[in-house]
């Protein structure tokens, strides 16, 4: 639905221009919103075109869903599935950190860019001609979806764990313009101080959560949450958590497996993005991971073994897998039997949730926020006990610092695992920020970058460190080439 809604936003845009000489035309990209979006159903019109536009539509949802997993190492294209096309390019090279893409870098700031053009068009109008306070919503709504667009561009490409980076976002706030189209990075420092300023205005203006399909206080006072933690503000995090929600308190769906089952009407999910049943069916990582094709085209991928032994007897593993009798490969007919997929990416309902944020990652925010500030091992395990006592495992309260670490590490793959990088981006953290990080984690799941270093050693130990350094050269992803070849003011990485 919402791909016809986009479609009419670009036919209002273009049927309200005005027929004129064509060499009296702005470029395309200095073109205006004079009489484009003048009345309230054209606002609302263009800000679902910009949820339109946010990661995960189409066959593209594997990037900003599960690329994270096969780069964590919970996810594995299953060894019996022969070589192909690009897609299976992809999953080859991102276990050993060797594919980048543009499809986050892209979707994000196509979210920007729109969100900049409709934020012009309602401060051009006033709060008189909006119901209510609507006006102040949809500003609220733009400052969320900006901040996150952002977020996952700091990130994916950006060194977020260094203040004193200069390898920061690119700042895109105005309409592009042939003036502003060479544009050098941000600090990381004021890439977060701008991300923060955002999700403030949208905390103040974003509606109360209504669904999970809109921007709201709600989601923002959860993203702020992250991005402290992200920026090392472990004390501010831990009060963003508390301002969020009581994580004393029940979470709010009893069963783990209710969370995704009940995704349309879920209070646990603040926000997603929706796929309606056809669109899901058409998603490659539906296709891939939980197809019901006669055909038996399903479980091209699935946990790797290192993850389902982690999992081990957690009662969440019902949720997180699904058994797959048999596989049969199209292309040698060999047939592989006993197999697990990944479960929680679909739901009894047949959409696909593309998850941006929900409750527990509160929880999982506080009890590494409290362990990395110092807080007693009781009080930082405390949110993790009320994760596990919903999901009915075993509650050991850690002994040492060491086990707490594990135990809070855990507790991200468990709860979290296929929704959206968390796997990958716990590895980052946990494996700290000196100068050689300690993947020791990130090696024992993934065990194809594993064999990867392992080999690179043998030839010999210059090598070897090479191949280290390069894994902790791509904890990010290269700036794309799109951006580096027209933006000549934008550095790339270091490492690529």
């Amino acid at each position: 639905m919402k791909k016809y809604i986009f479609l009419a936003l670009l036919t209002m845009g273009v049927s309200s221009c005005q027929l004129v000489d064509v060499l009296d035309q702005k470029p395309e990209f200095e073109a205006d919103l004079d009489g484009a979006i003048t009345t309230p159903a054209a606002v609302e019109l263009a800000l679902n075109g910009i949820y339109y536009s946010l990661p995960g539509n189409g066959f593209n949802v594997i990037f900003p869903t599960v690329s994270g997993s096969f780069k964590a190492g919970t996810m594995w294209r299953q060894e019996i599935v022969s070589a192909g096309n690009a897609v299976y390019y992809s999953e080859r090279m991102l276990p050993t950190l060797s594919f980048s893409d543009a499809t986050e870098w892209d979707a994000d700031y196509a979210v920007i860019k729109n969100a900049n053009f409709l934020e012009t068009a309602c401060n051009r109008m006033s709060d008189g001609e909006f119901s209510g306070n609507r006006r102040a919503e949809v500003l609220g709504e733009i400052a969320y979806l900006r901040a996150l667009a952002y977020f996952n561009v700091l990130v994916r490409y950006c060194e977020f764990w260094d203040m004193n980076s200069e390898y920061g976002v690119v700042m895109r706030n105005e309409a592009p313009s042939v003036s502003n189209a060479l544009k050098a990075r941000s600090s990381v420092a004021d890439s977060y101080q701008y991300i923060l300023d955002q999700l403030e205005i949208a905390i103040e203006k974003a509606p109360d959560w209504k669904k999970l399909s809109q921007a709201s206080k709600e989601a923002a006072k959860a993203l702020k949450a992250r991005v402290l933690l992200y920026a090392g503000k472990y004390t501010e995090a831990v009060a963003a958590v508390n301002d969020a929600i009581d994580t004393n308190a029940p979470l709010p769906e009893a069963n783990y497996g209710d969370v995704f089952d009940k995704f349309s009407t879920t209070k646990e999910i603040l926000f997603a993005r929706v796929f309606d049943q056809k669109d899901a069916t058409n998603t490659s990582t539906r296709q891939q991971c939980y197809g019901n094709s006669p055909t038996k085209k399903q479980g091209y991928w699935g946990p790797t073994n290192e993850y389902v032994e982690l999992v081990g007897d957690d009662p969440r593993a019902d949720a997180i897998f699904s058994k797959v009798d048999s596989l049969m490969d199209s292309r040698s007919s060999a047939v592989a039997y006993n197999l697990k997929s990944v479960k929680k990416l679909l739901n009894d309902a047949n959409d696909m949730p593309v998850i941006f944020s929900r409750v527990s990652e509160l929880y999982l925010i506080k009890a590494e926020a409290l362990y990395r500030s110092g807080a007693s091992i009781s009080e930082a395990y405390a949110p993790i006990r009320k994760l596990r006592e919903r999901a009915g495992a075993e509650i050991i309260l850690p002994a040492n610092n060491e086990e707490l670490e594990t135990a809070i590490f855990n507790e991200w793959m468990l709860e979290l695992s296929f929704e959206n990088w968390h796997e990958w981006f716990a590895m980052i953290r946990f494996a700290g920020y000196t100068e050689k990080p300690d993947f020791t984690r990130l090696l024992a799941l993934n065990k194809t970058l594993r064999e990867a270093l392992e080999k690179e050693y043998e030839k010999s130990e210059a090598q070897g460190d090479n191949y280290y350094q390069r894994i902790i050269d791509r904890r990010i992803d290269a700036i794309p080439s799109s951006e580096i070849s027209s933006n000549l003011e934008c550095k790339q990485n270091p490492g690529y």
